[in-house]
């Protein structure tokens, strides 16, 4: 999971269009890896549950700096191209699901709106208890709850043969 958060934060730092929001929002780098590595492991592999607050940790910056349309498309479009690029299977299939899920929540809390299906407890629902038809089918038939909440999958996220994956990544 570090890699892939490691290798989309590598080029979004340097985007034209999302550059200047993370230079804005002064990224502690060494801090945020690990607590984005965090949250994407918890979403995708259940286990240890995150705790942050994923959407409302981004008012500050959207007070800087504020996001539009364009940031939350960008965003996706890096999201899903460093995704697909390194991984695939059901696995990457949810982590694309949830990252559309998240930039739609977003958009709401930073506007200000109620999200009427918020994922995060502090949005007001616990995971899971979101109405999966909502999000054309949120977890694969092989997904369970996991103790914390999270998704645990019988499939791990694992290098594409396409991107030239295996032990050594692309």
């Amino acid at each position: 999971m570090e890699r892939l958060v490691r290798e989309f934060y590598r080029d979004a730092a340097v985007d034209e269009l999302l550059g200047p929001v993370f230079d804005a929002a002064e990224v502690d780098w060494a801090a945020h890896i690990p607590r984005v590595t965090a949250f994407w492991n918890w979403q995708l592999l259940g286990g240890r549950r995150y705790d942050g607050r994923p959407l409302r940790a981004h008012e500050r910056v959207n007070r800087l700096v504020p996001f539009t349309e364009a940031h939350y498309e960008r965003w996706l479009e890096l999201f899903c191209a460093t995704l697909h690029a390194g991984w695939e299977g059901p696995v990457a299939a949810t982590a694309e699901r949830r990252a559309r899920r998240m930039a739609r929540s977003m958009r709401r809390v930073l506007a200000g709106e109620d999200d009427p299906q918020p994922t995060w407890p502090e949005e007001g629902v616990e995971p899971g208890a979101v109405d999966a038809s909502a999000d054309d089918d949120l977890d694969p038939p092989d997904a369970q709850a996991g103790p914390s909440g999270g998704v645990v999958m019988r499939v791990a996220l694992g290098p594409s043969r396409r991107a030239g994956g295996g032990p050594g990544g692309r």
